[in-house]
């Protein structure tokens, strides 16, 4: 039982669904946060953790339930209670570290001079170093992160919520984080720790929760929970060893020519910390080979160099045996080479462009000009012919997620490329969508395309690959296809990093 004196923060059967997508991201969540402790948040990608935590500050108001601060239903108690740390903060680049730190309406009239000493007097006092003069756009990932935290700590927040924090932090600046968490703990502050790293929550959480597909799995003092329960809590109990969706074991495929993709001790480093290290893998026609890890241990950062926004510290990208390093979006283009990202509006679409305009690239691939006229109309076909619930003039905004990753699978298919690099391809997708895409992916391996699947989705990893590869830490482990590995449970354990907590 616990003290209700202690409870700063309470959550009442707290159900959030998404209408415009019909994603439920959390359900009946119902669960106590206590003063002066770390409580960590656990759960694979999509579980509904973000989701959960701006519910929490503040940031969104729960479809159903209640949210309850010492015991009140007042927002304004909460907005004073919560300081957010996000995992990607979004700053106003033109200003400075100073002027982030003091934007918003909580301190009303101010003297710049006066809240300067006392910011430079919460950094002094938690060692958190940092120049206030600095532009934000200027800060790396790590600075951006502590301009935050500063801000949190400044205002005097008494529950912290901390975002993937050591995503983009060395090992060094890692553990001076805990240092201070522990510290903020014993003067009676209360943290929410969100991590997808088992080591890092066994080494500070008091408690840990876990969600999964926008539920609870379970909440208990770390002292109760293993590695291992805490990984398969966050990758479910759906099924049992053996009886795993996976894709049907196909012959050998034949790998004696040259591999349609091939990477050579790729290294990655960012801030100071070794993000890939010595990646290998081959990729032949006719085959799938599924990468799965979670995102923020090094699946991001693949996905980054293979659509060439990123560079590699070391090692080779070859398609078709040739070299194309430096790999730069164009040249990705100029060989033939289809991607479908992660991010569907952002790198996958012009959001206020129209349909026709998103599909234009194929039609002057296939040599019809750039006539406006010829254009929408050979679009209207188009969009016919693959069943996307749309108009050739109307802006991609406007469509469902499920219609715009519809339209980026059929436009990056249609020219049946040698290689297609696919990244978490269901995100946000109903069952019906996700089987038609799915079978689409299939019916592309069938016809001789090469494709590279990164995600974290373990059941769609083994229902699609034949071959598994597994990314934890930045290092890459293939899977054996039998029955003691070839299962969530095994591989969930390789994505999770509970086999070596």
């Amino acid at each position: 039982m616990s003290d209700n004196s202690k409870i700063v923060l309470e959550l009442k059967n707290v159900t959030q669904i998404f209408a415009e997508s019909g994603v439920r991201a959390c359900h009946d969540i119902s669960m106590q946060v206590q003063g002066s402790e770390i409580l960590a948040v656990m759960g694979e990608n999509g579980a509904g953790k973000s989701t959960l935590m701006f519910l929490i500050s503040g940031f969104m108001e729960p479809g159903r339930g209640e949210i309850l601060c010492r015991g009140g239903k007042n927002p304004a108690d909460l907005r004073a209670l919560v300081g957010m740390v996000h995992q990607k903060p979004l700053l106003a680049g033109d200003l400075s570290v100073l002027e982030n730190i003091i934007l918003g309406p909580e301190k009303g009239l101010f003297r710049k001079d006066v809240l300067k000493e006392e910011i430079a007097a919460v950094q002094e006092r938690y060692n958190l170093p940092l120049d206030l003069h600095l532009k934000a756009k200027q800060l790396t990932a790590p600075q951006i992160q502590r301009c935050e935290l500063i801000r949190a700590l400044w205002k005097n927040k008494e529950l912290l919520i901390l975002d993937e924090p050591t995503a983009s932090l060395s090992t060094t600046q890692s553990e001076e984080l805990f240092e201070l968490l522990l510290r903020l703990k014993g003067e009676g502050k209360t943290v929410i720790f969100i991590s997808h790293k088992i080591h890092e929550v066994m080494k500070v959480a008091d408690r840990i929760a876990v969600i999964r597909r926008g539920e609870l799995q379970g909440i208990d003092a770390k002292g109760n929970l293993s590695p291992r329960e805490i990984s398969r809590l966050m990758i479910g109990e759906d099924t049992l060893p053996g009886e795993e969706p996976a894709a049907e074991k196909r012959g050998e495929i034949d790998r004696t020519g040259v591999p349609v993709l091939e990477l050579s001790n790729l290294g990655y480093s960012e801030t100071g910390t070794r993000r890939l290290d010595s990646i290998n893998l081959s990729l032949y026609p006719g085959e799938i080979l599924g990468m799965g890890g979670i995102r923020e241990n090094g699946l991001t950062h693949v996905e980054d160099i293979l659509c060439g926004l990123e560079q590699p510290d070391t090692g080779f990208i070859l398609l078709n045996g040739k070299n194309r390093m430096p790999l730069t979006p164009l040249k990705l283009r100029r060989s033939g080479i289809s991607y479908i990202p992660a991010d569907r509006l952002k790198r996958g679409a012009a959001p206020e462009s129209t349909l026709a305009e998103n599909l234009s690239v194929l039609k002057r691939q296939a040599g019809f000009g750039s006539y406006r006229k010829r254009l929408f109309s050979w679009a209207g076909q188009f969009i016919s012919d693959h069943a996307i619930k749309g108009e050739a003039k109307q802006k991609v905004k406007t469509l469902s997620g499920g219609n715009i990753q519809k339209m980026i699978v059929a436009r990056e298919l249609e020219n049946n490329p040698p290689l297609l690099i696919v990244s978490e391809p269901s995100w946000g997708l109903d069952f019906k969508s996700r089987d038609r895409l799915h079978s689409q992916l299939v019916q592309a391996r069938e016809e001789g395309i090469a494709i590279l699947l990164l995600t974290t989705d373990l059941d769609e990893l083994l229902s699609l690959s034949d071959r598994i590869c597994v990314l934890t830490e930045g290092r890459l482990t293939e899977i054996e296809r039998t029955e003691e590995q070839w299962n969530r449970y095994y591989i969930g354990e390789k994505m999770t990093g509970a086999d070596r907590a």
